[in-house]
């Protein structure tokens, strides 16, 4: 069974939808920005139902990588789904999931590779922390990891990072999409940011399982995949 119908719902949905002994919660606050204490209260009160409930044998959750990395500073966010984990984890029951940036199709506007194609594709000037790192992955490797995981529970821990095997640096992350839309951005570099350090030992050990091919090449196999071709049309020969 799933709550949610964005994203990651949809992409766990044809292995999980009518399975009676699973609930995967993939709904909630999905803006990393939020402040709102309602918004936070109303995931709150959900997770409350789901855990209370006696009907499923396991309860899954959706985190966040950046919970994990004491460089990150501490947002109303971070500090929400910090203490959802704790509190899915205190549950025999439950199962924590940690992402990263999410990518796939659609999905919520202001995710950070739909933010950076809207801003080169327009022009409109933007700024880059030189020092920061981000980590992306393919919501379709999330579904296929996590059902991996979900399949073989005993060799996993329950709560661990699907994520690539490497963080990127945001200068290489803009690159990489103006490579793929084959046009520059409009962007300055500031000297700021830190590090994404994410311990994926186990991710590492499911994507072999699993045959996703993290690493070397992913990242811009990955922008290609669903960003390619949403660039301004290049020039053909003789006009």
């Amino acid at each position: 069974m799933i709550i949610g119908r964005g994203l990651v719902a949809n992409a766990f949905a044809s292995e999980w939808q009518h399975d009676e002994t699973t609930m995967i919660v993939a709904a909630g606050v999905s803006n990393s920005a939020e402040t709102a204490p309602e918004a936070f209260a109303r995931e709150e009160a959900m997770l409350d139902d789901v855990l209370s409930g006696q009907a499923v044998q396991r309860v899954i959750y959706f985190g966040s990588c950046a919970v994990g990395n004491p460089a990150e500073r501490q947002t109303p966010y971070l500090l929400h789904k910090a203490r959802m984990e704790a509190r899915v984890l205190a549950d025999p029951r439950g199962r924590v999931f940690r992402l990263p940036q999410v990518v796939g199709d659609g999905g919520n506007p202001h995710t950070l590779t739909n933010f950076l194609c809207a801003r080169i594709e327009s022009g409109e000037t933007f700024d880059i922390w030189a020092r920061a790192e981000r980590n992306l992955i393919d919501i379709e490797d999330v579904a296929l990891l996590g059902t991996h995981v979900l399949r073989h529970p005993a060799g996993y821990p329950p709560v661990m990072s699907l994520a690539d095997v490497q963080s990127t640096n945001m200068l290489a992350i803009v690159r990489g999409m103006e490579q793929v839309l084959g046009r520059r951005g409009n962007y300055r570099v500031l000297d700021q940011g830190v590090a994404f350090p994410i311990d994926t030992r186990d991710c590492q050990r499911a994507a072999l399982a699993c045959g996703v091919p993290l690493g070397d090449g992913y990242l811009q196999q990955l922008l290609g995949k669903y960003y390619a071709g949403r660039g301004i049309p290049k020039p053909t020969a003789g006009t």
